[in-house]
């Protein structure tokens, strides 16, 4: 291939996932953590949490980091994303899921554990990324 085509490839490119809409950003850093927690990468996971996170019973980004590196140490997870909404203003986005979650400990076949689950995220763009600042489950999961 010629240098200049190469260039102009990698150029368009780049100008493609910079002119990525917010709401596709937002959906885009969501799937980042869903690999990751099926990858079991803790650092990776947590990568995207605001410094100021907020989750269930107000756990922080630190509490948030224990507690997927007990999980993930234990457990293999796997998220499986039945619905995703996301509604952004500004430097803000609420970000509804729908999720089946899966677990399998001990590397087993078939997941011991499967619930359906929904949560509302809120994620704040930090320096041009999106990172997430809180998390609450929702009622309806089944």
């Amino acid at each position: 291939m010629r240098p200049h085509l190469l260039l102009s490839g990698l150029f368009s490119l780049l100008l493609a996932c910079g002119g990525q809409t917010p709401e596709a950003q937002v959906k885009a850093a969501f799937q980042e953590c869903v690999e990751a927690l099926e990858a079991g990468d803790v650092g990776r996971a947590a990568a995207r949490l605001s410094p100021r996170f907020e989750g269930p019973e107000g756990m922080d980004a630190g509490a948030a980091r224990l507690y997927l590196l007990g999980v993930l140490r234990r457990e293999k997870v796997g998220v499986t994303v039945l619905a995703d909404r996301v509604e952004v203003q500004g430097s803000q986005a609420r970000q509804t899921v729908e999720v089946l979650l899966t677990g399998r400990e001990d590397g087993g076949l078939l997941p011991q554990d499967a619930s359906r689950r929904r949560f509302q995220l809120r994620w704040e763009r930090r320096d041009g990324d999106w990172r997430l600042r809180g998390l609450q489950p929702l009622e309806g999961g089944a």
